[in-house]
């Protein structure tokens, strides 16, 4: 098996680091991954602007643009092989709920999904970029030898693995979920202002969810792994085939 692996949070941060070394126990691994991070750019891809693909070493390369468009290029510039697995992460922070709207991981893996890749996007609530993410990247290496079926062209896996619980191998116990609901409560800060203008920054806030049994956010506080598939067609079908 060929394995492409990505990020939005950087080659050298040990969330991919630990992932490659287990995920080439059988595969081969490329990895390209932008050059610095880029969390929160959900699916932002590079039209005008031009692009810096720079090898770092055998089958490693990063990028000076946004994590869809290292898949992209990885893809489609001809300096690669095909891939049978799209994989990104292991992202240093959980992607839960609709945190998957903004999440650079998660934007990356939805991309090789619309050009017909089986694609992963992991994520851990581990955030040092120098923490220690063997356990989880063991894990999911084990799981994809064990679950090829599930691996399906065109087709999401948005998996968070919780730091503590177990299961009877070892590792946590495995659910499949439904996407939960974040709540967000946004707050910006004035930095500065002059003549009709005003400098901003968003502060980082305590964000609150619904805990509804079946999602991954009940999965994951539980201390199960939370395995969610995740479709890019985005058509309300209640009102489409429901009363308007």
């Amino acid at each position: 098996m060929r394995i492409l692996l990505t990020n939005d949070d950087g080659l050298f941060t040990n969330g991919m680091l630990h992932l490659e070394e287990a995920l080439r126990d059988g595969a081969e691994v490329w990895c390209i991954a932008p050059d610095r991070e880029r969390s929160a750019t959900s699916q932002a891809l590079s039209l005008r602007e031009t692009l810096l693909l720079k090898k770092i070493s055998d089958r490693r390369y990063t990028v000076n643009g946004y994590p869809t468009d290292c898949v992209n290029i990885a893809l489609f510039s001809g300096e690669f092989p095909r891939f049978d697995l799209v994989i990104s992460g292991i992202n240093h922070g959980v992607n839960l709920g609709d945190d998957i709207h903004y999440s650079g991981t998660v934007g990356a893996a939805r991309h090789a999904t619309l050009h017909g890749h089986p694609a992963i996007a992991m994520s851990c609530p581990i955030r040092g970029h120098d923490g220690d993410f063997r356990r989880p990247a063991a894990w999911l290496a084990q799981w994809i030898k064990s679950n090829l079926k599930a691996l399906q062209p065109g087709k999401l896996w948005n998996i968070n693995y919780p730091e503590e619980g177990t299961g009877a191998n070892g590792f946590p116990e495995v659910v499949i979920t439904r996407q939960g609901r974040r709540i967000y409560q946004d707050r910006y800060e004035l930095l500065s202002e002059g003549e009709g203008s005003r400098i901003y920054k968003l502060l980082e806030t305590t964000m609150g969810r619904k805990m509804e049994p079946g999602t991954d956010f009940d999965a994951f506080e539980s201390g199960r792994i939370s395995l969610t598939p995740i479709t890019t067609d985005t058509t309300d079908q209640e009102r489409l085939y429901g009363a308007l």
